[in-house]
C-alpha cells in the first residue's frame, strides 16, 4: 500500500492511500476467483466424460469395506481381507468419503467419484494461490494456478487419480498451513493445530505424507534460529514455545493419521507405517514400458527419469519459466553463500550473524523451495519404483508452478517496458493449450510439449494412456455402431475390455445392457488399449478405432457375432 503526503492542509499528515497496488491486488484476487469458477463449472459439467481408470475399481471396492469398519465399531475386516492386496497400506480416508456420497444415489457412481476428486484436486490447485503470494508476491499466485490448470498432465489426472489427486489436496495443504505457521516469530495455538490435521492427512493418505514433517522442523529451525539472534539468552522462553508448538503439531498429525487410517489401529501404530513405507519404497513390480523412445523397467529407473518425464509433459512456457526460476533461486543462494563465506573470512563465526539472520528470515521461501524438489530427490537417492508417468509425484507440479512464478516475476522490469511481445506470446501459447485439451477430451493427460514431439511424436516412444482411459470412449463409439446397425435386441453382446486383471469388472462402464466377457475366444467385440493389446494374434477383425492427433489410442476389434457369424 503506497503512502502520500496529503496535499492543500499544510499539516505533512501522511496517510495510506488506495493505489495502484491495492487495486492491482484486488484484480488479482477476482480473476483467481474468476479462474477457478471457469475451472469448477467446466469440471463438474465433463465429470461424466471420463471413464473409470484401472486403480479406480479397487478404490471402489476399497472405501465402502473400510467404511464398514468403522461403521461396524472395528470388527468388520473386510478391508484387510477380501480388497486387492496391500490396498489397506494406503489411507482410505477419501475413498470412505466417495462411498459415504456414491450411497446417497446422487448421480451415476463413476459421475460422483469423478466429481469428487476433481473438486478435491482443484482445492488441492486453489491453496497454490495463498503459497504463492506470501513467497513470491501478487500475481504470483494467480501466475502459478493457470499453469497448473494449463498442464494437461495434471489436469486430467485431477478426475481418475483416485489415491494422487487426494494426496496432492493434503500436501498442498499442508504446505500452506506449515508456510503459514513459520512466518510467525512463535505460531499461534490455532494454526499449530491446522498444521497438525494437515500433515496427518497428508500421513493418512499415503506414507510419503511424513515428508511434511521434515518441512515443519526444519522451518520451525531456522525459526528458533531467528530468536536466538534476536534475543540471545533472552529468547531461551521463545525457543521454548517453538519447541512446544513443533512437537504439538507432530503429536497431531499422528493422532489423525491413526484416527483416519485403520491400518496403523491394527497394531503399533509406528511400526505399522515403517511396514507400510518400506513396502512402496521399493515396490517390487518390474515391467518394461517405453521412456523417451528407450525401454525401461520399472524398478530400474534412470536418475533423470523424473526430470526427464517433466520436462516431457509440462508446456513449454511452464517449464520456460520453471527454469528461469530456479536460475534466480540458484542465483540467490550463490549470492548469499558468497556473503557467507565472505563473513567467516572477515570476522571469523561472529560475522555470519547477518547473513545467518537472512536465511531465517527466507524460511518460508525455503520450505516451498524444498516442497519443489525435496521429494523428487528423495525417490531419487532411495532408487524408488516408478512407472505411470510422474503420478507418484503429481503434488510437486503445484509447487513447481509457485517456482515458475517467480521466474515470471523476475521478468516484470522488462515486461513492463515492452508489454506486447510477452502478452501476445502468452495469449498464442494459451490458445494453443487450451485448442490441444479440447482436442483431447477426455485424454487430456496424454498430452505432451512440444520437447517430447507432441502426443503424435511422444506416441510410441512414452507410456501415455496407461489409466487406459480410452477404452470408454471406445465403449461409446461401439454403442452408436450396435445402436446404428440394429443387431443384438434380444441376445446381448458378449464385449471384452482388455485392462488387465479388471475385464470382469468392465461391466460397470456399459451403458447398455451387454456381457463383460473376459474370454477373448467368446467375445463379440474387443476394445483394446494402449498398455493392453490383447487382440494382437487372433482372428479378430479391426473395425474402429480412438485417435489424438492420428494416433490410436483403443481400438474395437469384431469377433464371432460381431463379425456376422
Amino acid at each position: 500500500m503506497a503512502l502520500e503526503q496529503v496535499d492543500g492542509d499544510g499539516s505533512g499528515f501522511v496517510r495510506p492511500k488506495v493505489g495502484l497496488a491495492f487495486a492491482a491486488r484486488h484484480a488479482e484476487t477476482l480473476l483467481v476467483l474468476l479462474v477457478l469458477s471457469v475451472a469448477l463449472v467446466i469440471g463438474l459439467v465433463t465429470a461424466a466424460d471420463y471413464g473409470v481408470s484401472t486403480d479406480e475399481f479397487n478404490t471402489d471396492d476399497y472405501g465402502p469395506k473400510a467404511l464398514a469398519w468403522y461403521a461396524s465399531a472395528f470388527t468388520d475386516r473386510s478391508q484387510f481381507e477380501t480388497v486387492e492386496e496391500y490396498l489397506w497400506m494406503y489411507g482410505p480416508w477419501f475413498q470412505m468419503l466417495v462411498a459415504a456420497v456414491q450411497s446417497l444415489e446422487l448421480a451415476n457412481p463413476i459421475t460422483v467419484r469423478h466429481a469428487i476428486t476433481f473438486l478435491f484436486g482443484l482445492a488441492g490447485l486453489a491453496a497454490v494461490v495463498p503459497i504463492a503470494r506470501l513467497t513470491v508476491g501478487y500475481w504470483a499466485g494467480l501466475t502459478a494456478l493457470a499453469l497448473c490448470l494449463l498442464t494437461g498432465y495434471l489436469y486430467g489426472n485431477l478426475f481418475f487419480a483416485p489415491i494422487d489427486v487426494p494426496f496432492l489436496f493434503a500436501m498442498s495443504w499442508s504446505t500452506l498451513a506449515i508456510v503459514l505457521m513459520v512466518r510467525q516469530e512463535v505460531p499461534s495455538w490455532r494454526l499449530t493445530l491446522a498444521t497438525g490435521l494437515a500433515t496427518g492427512l497428508a500421513i493418512a493418505t499415503r506414507t510419503g505424507g511424513v515428508i511434511t514433517h521434515a518441512y515443519l522442523v526444519g522451518g520451525m529451525s531456522l525459526c528458533a534460529l531467528e530468536a536466538l539472534l534476536r534475543h540471545g539468552r533472552a529468547g531461551y522462553g521463545q525457543l521454548r514455545q517453538i519447541a512446544v508448538h513443533t512437537l504439538v503439531a507432530i503429536l497431531v498429525a499422528w493422532l489423525t493419521a491413526i484416527a483416519l487410517w485403520p491400518w496403523l489401529q491394527t497394531g503399533n501404530p509406528l511400526m505399522r507405517f515403517f511396514e507400510a513405507y518400506r513396502h512402496f519404497a521399493p515396490l517390487d513390480t518390474s515391467f518394461e514400458f517405453p521412456n523417451w523412445g528407450r525401454p525401461t523397467f520399472t524398478d530400474k529407473l534412470p536418475p533423470w527419469y523424473i526430470p526427464g518425464q517433466l520436462v516431457a509433459r509440462l508446456p513449454e512456457g511452464f517449464l520456460a519459466l520453471l527454469l528461469l526460476g530456479i536460475a534466480v533461486w540458484i542465483g540467490a543462494a550463490a549470492s548469499w553463500t558468497r556473503a557467507a563465506l565472505g563473513a567467516l573470512r572477515r570476522s571469523g563465526v561472529v560475522g555470519l550473524r547477518p547473513v545467518a539472520a537472512e536465511l531465517a528470515g527466507s524460511r518460508a521461501v525455503l520450505v516451498v523451495s524444498v516442497a519443489a524438489f525435496g521429494p523428487i530427490g528423495v525417490l531419487i537417492l532411495q532408487g524408488s519404483t516408478l512407472y505411470d508417468g510422474v503420478r507418484h509425484v503429481l503434488f510437486v507440479i503445484p509447487m513447481l508452478a509457485i517456482v515458475a512464478a517467480r521466474g515470471l516475476t523476475s521478468l516484470l522490469p522488462f515486461l513492463r517496458r515492452f508489454p506486447m511481445v510477452p502478452a501476445a506470446l502468452a495469449v498464442a501459447h494459451t490458445a494453443v493449450i487450451v485448442v490441444t485439451l479440447v482436442i483431447l477430451h477426455p485424454l487430456e493427460y496424454i498430452a505432451m510439449n512440444s520437447l517430447a514431439g507432441g502426443v503424435a511424436g511422444a506416441y510410441g516412444r512414452f507410456d501415455l494412456d496407461y489409466w487406459s482411459m480410452a477404452a470408454p470412449e471406445a465403449l461409446r463409439r461401439l454403442e452408436s455402431r450396435i445402436d446404428a446397425e440394429g443387431r443384438f435386441a434380444g441376445d446381448p453382446p458378449r464385449v471384452l475390455v482388455c485392462l488387465g486383471w479388471r475385464e470382469q469388472l468392465a461391466g460397470v462402464m456399459f451403458r447398455r445392457n451387454w456381457i463383460a466377457e473376459t474370454d477373448l475366444q467368446k467375445a463379440d467385440y474387443l476394445i483394446t488399449t494402449e498398455r493392453w493389446p490383447c487382440a494382437n494374434g487372433t482372428s479378430a477383425v479391426l473395425v474402429d478405432e480412438v485417435t489424438r492427433f492420428g494416433r490410436p489410442f483403443a481400438q474395437i476389434y469384431a469377433n464371432r457375432r460381431g463379425l456376422g457369424e
